[in-house]
Parts: structure tokens; sequence; C-alpha cells
């Protein structure tokens, strides 16, 4: 035991010594870094101590230049007195020292030739700085300086008594200089010094009761001497050790001593420190050391014993049988009774290699032997061999891994063999084999045509139901022959994305069948997986060619009726568009009351049919999705009122009572016109199912939104037929089909517009009390900018307007009611006819009219353009068109043409020529 013990304290006796080696060098070199740190802080506090120099030498050198001793010196030190700092206190001294005139008066009069900064200043002609002074009279403690006075007896001559300003003065008062100096941010334990080169101290930080003014003690004259920057180990003023860094006087350019110090012990004490704790722990692992190893020694032999038994225990726990043998002779001297389990027979009274059990079967090649007994006698190492053992209950199989343990003269010792029991997971590959077989049958049987591919996408496996419409067997082939050639790009795109995601993708393609007929088929392919891998895809093909035939052809009749729509509008505008000219044409001629009835009466007529013309068109246009909204900010209140002046007539016609309520005069962001048709559709919707009552065009701000509502007190709205009012040819009410009333297409037009512009229309009604409708329309950011006012119509008489139509009867009809308000007219069919008519005229026209669609595939803008050519002018001039696409509209603004759409009224067709000639104009 005590040897032991000896050898444990020999072993550590470096590891004592390195740790006293580690303490004493960290000290040093801490004390290095104190030194460099002192530097530091002193180049910090010289180069501001030497900035103050710097500043007070530039004050008094511009004073020394300055031409203003003499009889205002004074009043000149006054003024000069509220721009200086209050620190700093100048004058004009003479040879003898006496103050003359300063900006402090008290010291006037003060001062003595002895001053070493004057002498120096005198002897030199160089700036100076002196030593400490405190004055009685203003009670000041400072440091001088002085300059030479440039100008000295250059004012009037010297004067005979020598009291001409000799020298420029400055006092810095040392209280301030101390209060700047502590508001700098310094380490704790750190001290500065200032003294004069006299030795005198000037400041102290942290400060020192008394000490200003005092001599420095003998023991830090290292301060005054020497002409550079060095370091020491110093007791302070305060008695402290420190390590200070010291810049003498003759070593910088300030004229002072400058000293930092860092005190000493208190910076090495975390070293200290550290060391002490470093100490403790490892005095205490020692002890604990020498009282362990006594305790270990004695379990030492007590554990060996008990290793065995542990050993023991621990294989017992063990899944997977352990057999350990030793060699040549083959006696298990270890093992578990999960080994005897799987082997089936008792292994502790084997003693000999001939005593081992032959129970188990491997194959064909050593099937009488263990893998323990190969690793004893041949030194085989064997890996995972499969051995099968039949048992009354059923067969037993487990993996085999042995392997020889050699000493080092590789002579065999030891054999190890591990058994792992993997019955229970033959079971589970022979369950998952029979439930694959039925999946496949499954498969194969089901009439869904289905194919599996392997993870990497090849393919693997097509059933009965592909092969049959195909005609084709998995090795026939090209393996996406069967393919639409103009599918296959789209489909080997979505196999390639989806099977880089390792997620479901799906594809519609055309399939050839057997008989070569191509039909499309939806097609999805998902992922089959075990333990988070894709073990294979599965997909499926379903005929989908009716359905989708069946979709296009819904669709194709959607958009012919459209076409349906459109065409016919334009066809019945022609012959409305000559019977709105020739009724205006027919007021200058009837003048019996019952003829004017009977006119009237027409026109009204013609103004429901272009109402129901005008609807189909808007229909038509939205369905073709043509109408391109110009979203713009502008004032809505000038939009409402307009609306409310334009059918306030109409409903009081009525006996109703149409009332604009716009107190908010809100800016909104919208299409002027397209919002404006919402509007309008909505109110002439309450006029025309109100029999009694008010209507009430409402607009109030709903918190980002303007919530424009039209509120009736009319028949109102079922719940039942609440989800159709918005369906095209949809009429609440009518059951006659009363085409006064319309065709049903007004809140249809609403609903598009509403999905076209995102306005949300709300609609609230109560059955026999009236309905509400609300448009929701985004709020703008700036008002829009008042309309531009048209100048007066001015007469007409002996302006010429040139009509270009290749329908005759409308011609006609426009040529009358341009006569009729005293247009000068040239008509004409085609292009080439209108510009041979104006040549022939030798006139400029004042105005031009133009059908859209002319003969020969010619169109009215060409006729315009043409024109305007040969007038040598932009002609005010207005398209008349049938048509609903967005090509006219954009090449009428592009242009500047004026556009309107057939049938047109004399009225509007007369305010489209205003707007078009003030725009000229």
């Amino acid at each position: 035991m005590v040897r032991w013990l000896l050898l444990l304290v020999f072993t550590l006796a470096p590891l004592i010594g390195f740790e006293v080696y580690s303490h004493t060098r960290l000290r040093a070199e801490r004390e290095a870094e104190l030194g460099q740190e002192a530097l530091r802080l002193l180049d910090l506090i010289q180069t501001e101590q030497q900035r103050i120099v710097d500043d007070i030498e530039h004050i008094l050198a511009t004073l020394a230049e300055a031409d203003i001793a003499g009889p205002s010196c004074q009043e000149t030190m006054e003024r000069l007195r509220q721009r200086l700092p209050s620190y700093l206190t100048l004058g004009f001294a003479d040879r003898s020292g006496a103050v003359l005139c300063s900006t402090d008066r008290r010291t006037v009069g003060t001062g003595s030739a002895d001053q070493p900064q004057i002498r120096q200043a005198l002897s030199t002609g160089l700036f100076s700085v002196g030593e400490y002074v405190a004055t009685e009279g203003p009670r000041l403690r400072a440091l001088p300086f002085a300059l030479p006075y440039a100008r000295g007896g250059s004012q009037s001559g010297d004067r005979s008594d020598g009291t001409e300003p000799a020298v420029v003065t400055a006092l810095l008062d040392l209280d301030w200089l101390r209060q700047y100096q502590a508001r700098k941010p310094l380490p704790p334990n750190v001290t500065v010094l200032l003294a004069d080169r006299g030795g005198t101290v000037l400041v102290r930080v942290p400060d020192l009761q008394g000490i200003v003014g005092q001599p420095l003690p003998e023991r830090l004259g290292l301060f005054l001497s020497g002409s550079e920057t060095a370091t020491a180990l110093t007791e302070g003023l305060d008695g402290v050790p420190r390590v200070t860094a010291y810049s003498p006087p003759g070593a910088n350019g300030s004229g002072l001593a400058i000293a930092v110090g860092i005190d000493r012990a208190a910076a090495l004490r975390t070293v200290d420190v550290a060391a002490l704790w470093s100490w403790f722990p490892f005095s205490l692992i020692l002890l604990l050391t020498l009282t362990g190893t006594a305790w270990a020694i004695g379990r030492l032999t007590r554990q060996r014993e008990t290793e065995r038994s542990l050993l023991k225990a621990v294989l017992e726990h063990l899944r997977a049988g352990v057999v350990v043998a030793e060699a040549p002779t083959g006696r298990v001297i270890l093992h578990n009774s999960a080994a005897e389990r799987l082997i089936g027979q008792p292994l502790d009274r084997i003693d000999r290699i001939e005593d081992y059990p032959r129970p188990f079967t491997s194959g064909p090649e050593r099937s009488s032997e263990l893998p323990l007994v190969r690793a004893l006698r041949d030194g085989a190492v064997v890996r995972q061999e499969e051995l099968r053992r039949d048992t009354p209950t059923g067969p037993i199989t487990c993996l085999a891994d042995a392997e020889p343990v050699r000493d080092p003269d590789c002579r065999i010792t030891l054999a190890v063999v591990t058994l792992t029991d993997i019955t229970e997971r033959k079971a589970g590959e022979e369950a998952l084999r029979r439930s694959e077989t039925r999946f496949r049958e499954l498969v194969e049987n089901t009439p869904v045509m289905m194919w599996i591919n392997r993870p990497d996408g090849g393919r693997e496996y097509y059933n009965a139901a592909w092969r049959s419409y195909t005609g084709r067997s998995l090795e026939q082939g090209e393996r996406w022959s069967y393919i639409h050639p103009a599918d296959y790009p789209r489909l080997l795109d979505s196999r390639e994305r989806g099977i880089a995601a390792g997620e479901s993708y799906g594809f519609d393609v055309r399939m050839q069948r057997h008989d070569g007929t191509y039909r499309w088929h939806a097609c999805r392919i998902n992922p089959m997986r075990q333990n988070d891998q894709i073990i294979a895809w599965v997909g499926t093909a379903v005929d989908v060619h009716d359905s989708r035939m069946a979709r296009e052809a819904a669709e194709q009749a959607d958009r012919s009726k459209s076409r349906f729509l459109a065409a016919a509008s334009h066809d019945l505008r022609q012959p409305m568009q000559s019977m709105f000219f020739f009724a205006e044409a027919l007021h200058s001629h009837v003048h019996s009351p019952r003829g004017r009835d009977a006119l009237a009466m027409l026109e009204r007529g013609m103004e429901t049919l272009k109402g129901l013309l005008d609807s189909l068109l808007d229909v038509s246009q939205l369905d073709a999705g043509v109408i391109e909204p110009r979203i713009e900010d502008f004032s809505v209140k000038p939009l409402l009122d307009d609306i409310g002046s334009a059918y306030a007539p109409v409903a009081a016609a009525k006996g109703l009572d149409l009332q604009v309520v716009n107190h908010h005069n809100l800016t909104v962001r919208s299409d002027r016109n397209l919002l404006g048709r919402m509007v309008r559709n909505l109110v002439e919707n309450a006029i025309r199912y109100t029999e009694r009552g008010v209507i009430r065009l409402e607009c109030h701000p709903l918190d980002s939104h303007a919530g424009i509502q039209v509120r009736d007190t009319g028949i109102g709205i079922s719940g039942e037929q609440m989800s159709w009012i918005f369906e095209e040819f949809y009429q609440v009410g009518n059951p006659e089909r009363d085409r006064n009333q319309g065709l049903g297409l007004g809140l249809a037009i609403v609903q598009k517009l509403s999905a076209l512009l995102g306005h949300p229309v709300e609609v609230r009604s109560e059955l026999g009390k009236g309905s509400v409708f609300r448009i929701s329309v985004p709020l703008g950011d700036a008002a829009e900018s008042p309309a531009p006012v048209l100048p007066p119509r001015e007469t007409e008489r002996g302006r010429l307007a040139v009509l270009i139509d290749d329908d005759a009867i409308v011609l006609m009809g426009l040529r009358s009611i341009f006569q009729d308000w005293g247009y000068d007219t040239i008509v004409a069919s085609s292009t080439d006819e209108a510009l041979e008519r104006l040549r022939a005229a030798g006139r400029r026209p004042d105005v031009m009219v133009a059908d859209y669609r002319l003969r020969e595939h010619k169109v009215g803008t060409e006729a315009i353009l043409k024109i305007r050519e040969l007038a040598g002018a932009p002609v005010p001039a207005v398209l008349l068109t049938g048509d609903s696409g967005p090509d006219v509209m954009q090449e009428a603004e592009r242009h500047g043409i004026g556009l309107m759409f057939k049938p047109v009224t004399a009225r509007l067709l007369q305010e489209a020529l205003t707007r078009q000639t003030g725009t000229a104009a």
C-alpha cells in the first residue's frame, strides 16, 4: 500500500511544479500587460493635454498678431471675455510681468518679471508653458502660458516708462482641468497625475485633498527627468504601489509631466484568485486521490471476483445468444440461456469439440458443424450465416456470427459466437411475400388500367386492363409509343417533377387504344412507402374522354352564345340607326299634335329597343372579355349627382321621389364609366320594381371603402329568388316578359362588372317592403380634377360635314339630320369617293362622321386619317360602329376619334360632336 502511495506522489510532483511555474508566469505576463495598458492610457491623455496646450497657443498667437493693445485694450478684453470659455483667462503683460489688461479685471496689475514663462517667452521669442501659480486676488489656481507680443512698440513708439505690452498671457484654471480629466472614462484602479516642470502637482485623478500645489515626493522625481516615455513600478502619492507609465516634460510638447498608474495589487488580484482556485481543487484532488487509491486497491481484488458474475448477468439479459469457448479443447467457459434456447441443448457440461450438438442445417456444406466449431478448429470467420432448426412447434431460424480470438503469437485462444433469432422476421417476410402476391392479383384483375413502377420510375408491371386496352405487352415496343406525341412533353415534365419531389402527381393525356383511336385519360401516380422510403409507384388511368368532350362542347356553346349575341346586336343596329336618324328628320315635317304624339311614341319605342340592344352588347362584351377597365382616382359626388339628375324626371313620371344622399365628398379608385353603369343599372332596376314611395341613392364611408347603395320601397325579393336575380334574362315579377321592363340583364351586368372591377355587391331585401343594393368601392388617394367645361355650341350654318357609310339608308338619314342642323354635307360610301368629292368641292371639312365597317374590308378610321391628311389639320371626327371588340376602341383612342356604338340617337350624336369640336378648338 505504501509503495503505491509513494508512486502516486512521485507521479504528481511534476504536476505540482508545473502549477507553480504557471502561476509565476501568469503574474509576469499580467504585469507586462499592465505596463502596456498604462502606456496606452498615457498616450490618450498626453494627446488630449497636447491638444489643450495647442489650442491655447493658437489663441495667444492670434492675439499676438492682433493690433488691439493700447488705451482700448481692456475694453477689447471685456468683449473678448464673452466669447472665451470660463476656464481660460487672457491678458497683456509688460516686461516686468505686470498685467496691463485682462479678460478678468481682477488680474490687472498682478504678476512679476520672475515668472518663468515670461522669462522664457522673452528670451526665446517662443510660446512658453509656465509653472503652477495661485493668485490671491481672484483666488485662482492656474497653469500660466506666455507668448511674445508681435506688435510690441509699434503703436506710437516705445514708451519711456517701459509699460508697453511685451507678452500675451493665458491662465488655465486647474480646477476645470481636473474636472475635465475626471469626466474621461478610466478603467478601475487607474490614477492620472499632471505636474509642471518644477515638480508641482497640478492635477490628480481621482482627487486627493490638498495635493494640488504640493511638490512631488522625491521618490517620484523620475517623472521630471529624461526625454522619453517609460514605465516603472512606483509608490503613488497615496502610498499604493502602481505600475506607472510616465512622460517627462522633455518628452512631450506640452511642457508638463504626465503619469498614469495602475494599482498593481488590484490588477494582479484576479491572477492570484485564479491561482488560488486552481490550487484549491488541485490540492483537494491530490488528497482525494491519495485517500481513494488506498480504498480502490482494496476493492480491486473484490471487483475482479465479481466481474465474471456481472458479465454473466449482462449476457442473460441479451436477446442474442452468446457462447465463448477456449481453444483447442472447445470447453465452454461462458454462455447465456438465449444460446441454450436457440441451440436446444444445455452447454455447461461441454468440455470437448466432439461434445457440441449438431441440430442446425445451413446448406450442403458443413451442415453438421456449428460456426463456433469452425472458428475454434479452423480459425474461420463467419458472418451472418443463416441456421435453421426444426422443432415440434415450428422451425427456428437464426443468424450466426463467429470469430476466433488470437494471442500475440497468432494462436487461437478463444472463439466467440453470437446467435440472433430471426424467426419472427422470416415469418414477416413470408407474410409480406404473400401480401405482395395478393396485391399483384388485385391489381391484375381490377377493371381500371393500373401499373407499377420501380422507385426510380422505371417500368415494372402493367395489369391486364392496361394490356387489353392498349393491345401491348410490357416488353413490346417503345414505352411511351401509346401516348399522343403532343401530350408527351407535358407527361414527361410532370413525371420528372413528381419523382424528384417524391410526391403524388398526375396529368391528362391522350392514350392510343388497341384500334388506333386516341382517347383522353386522367392519370394519377402515387408513391408506395415503407419505413419512409419509396419502394414503388402505383399509377391509374381513367377514361375521361366523353366527359372532356362534353365539357368542351359546353364551353364552345357558351362562346357561340356570346358570338351570337354580339352578331345579332350588330345586325340589328344598322336598321335601328336609320330609324333614329329618319325619326329625328321627321320633327321638322310633322306639325299636327296627333302626328307629334305618334312620332313621340315611335321614338319612345325605339329608345326601349335601344336599351335592350345596349344590354345585349354589354353582356356580349363582358362575356367576350374585351372590356378593359381604366382605373383612376376621382370624386364620386359629381357622378352620383349626374345620375340623380338624369333619373329624377323618370322617377317623377312614375310618381316616385328619387333622393341623392351624398354628404361625403369621397374620392374612390375605380373606372368612372363602368362604376356609373353599375349604379345606373341599380337605379333603373329600383325605378322599374317600385310603384310608390322613395328611392334613395346614398354614399357613406366604410373603413377603407366607400359604400354606394340604392335603397327602394319596391316589391322586394323573396329568399328563393335571391340566388337567381343575377342570372341573365331572369326577372322578378314579370312572368309575361313585358319588354318595357327590359330583358332581365341589368343585374347580370352589375354582377359581371362587379367581378371585373373587384367591387363586391351586397343585397338585403324583404318581400313587399323593398331592397337595398350596396357596392363597396376602394377609396382613392387624390381628389378628381374638375371636368373641362365645353365651350358654348356655335351655329353650324355654312359648316361642312363629311358623312361616310356604306349603308345608303343610314347615309340618307345622317344627311337629313345634318342638313336640319344647318350643315353643308358631302356624303360618300367609301374613302376614295369621299376624297374625290372633297377635292371637287375645294373646301376643308369642319366635322366627319364615318361608319367603322366599310366595303372591301376598309374601315372608317382609314377614311378619317386620309381626309385629315388632305385637309392638313386634325378635323374633329366621330366613328360609328356596332362592333364590340377592343380593337375599335383602342384604334379610336389612339387617333383622337370619338367612338359611339349604334344605334345612336340624334341627341347623343350632337353631344359627341360638341365634345369633339370643343376639344379640337
